[in-house]
C-alpha cells in the first residue's frame, strides 16, 4: 500500500509512520525533510519538530509570518518532491507512507491532487471531546503549527487565552477540510488504543481500502 497519513499536529501520525517504517515501509516525513531544508538556519540537533516549533514560534512571536511563510514553500517543496519520487519509482509495488504536516490542506489543490492520486489519503480523527487534550500536549510539546490567519486575539485577551480558543476554531476548520480529502477515516478510539498494533491498524486499511 502507498498511503498518506493526514491530521492535526500532534494526531499520532509520526507515531504510526514509525511503525509501518518498521515493517519495511518507505518512510516520508515531511516535517524532518523540511527541517533538512532549512539547514543552518534551524541550527539545531534533535527532534525536527520540536526544533521547528522553537524556530517558528507562536503566532504573535516576532517574524513568525516570515518563518510561515517559509515553511508552507518548503512544504510545496517537500510534498512535489515526494510525489516526482513517488512517479518514477522503479520499485512502485514497495509500500510507502507519508507522513504529513498538519497544514498539508494549504496547498495548492493541483499538488493536493497530484498526492492523492499515487497514495490513499487516511485521516487519524480526532474528536471534539480531545480538542483540549491536544491544545494542553501543543503547549507542552510544541509542534510547527501554520495558522494561517487563524490566530485573531480579542482586544484586552491575554495571548494564552487566544491560543487556546483560537486552537479550537484552527481544529475546526483544518478537519473540515482533512475530512474532504479522506479516502479512509480511522477512528480515534482505534488509532488511539494502547491494544491496537499496526499489523491491526494496516489490516483495517488494506481491507477497507480496497472496498
Amino acid at each position: 500500500m502507498q498511503l498518506t497519513l493526514i491530521g492535526m499536529s500532534g494526531v499520532g501520525k509520526s507515531h504510526w509512520s514509525k511503525k509501518m517504517e518498521a515493517l519495511g515501509y518507505r518512510r516520508y516525513s515531511c516535517d524532518e525533510l523540511i527541517a533538512d531544508r532549512l539547514g543552518t538556519e534551524l541550527g539545531k540537533k534533535g527532534k525536527a519538530t520540536l526544533n521547528l516549533a522553537k524556530w517558528m514560534g507562536q503566532p504573535y512571536s516576532e517574524g513568525y509570518q516570515d518563518a510561515e511563510a517559509l515553511y508552507l514553500e518548503l512544504e510545496k517543496e517537500v510534498i512535489t518532491k515526494v510525489c516526482e519520487e513517488l512517479e518514477h519509482s522503479s520499485q512502485k509495488d514497495k509500500p510507502v507512507v507519508v507522513d504529513t504536516t498538519g497544514s498539508l490542506i494549504y496547498l495548492e489543490e493541483t499538488l493536493l491532487k497530484r498526492l492523492r492520486k499515487l497514495t490513499r489519503t487516511v485521516l487519524l480523527n480526532l474528536p471534539v471531546n480531545k480538542q483540549e487534550e491536544l491544545f494542553e500536549t501543543y503547549l507542552h510539546d510544541p509542534k510547527p503549527v501554520i495558522w494561517n490567519g487563524k490566530y485573531l486575539p480579542f482586544e484586552g485577551e491575554t495571548p494564552q487565552k487566544s491560543l487556546s480558543r483560537c486552537y479550537r476554531d484552527l481544529l475546526s476548520f483544518r478537519n473540515k477540510h482533512y475530512t474532504l480529502m479522506s479516502d479512509f477515516q480511522l477512528d480515534y478510539s482505534f488509532h488511539h488504543n494502547l491494544g491496537t498494533t499496526v499489523e491491526d491498524l494496516l489490516e483495517l486499511l488494506g481491507s477497507s481500502l480496497k472496498q
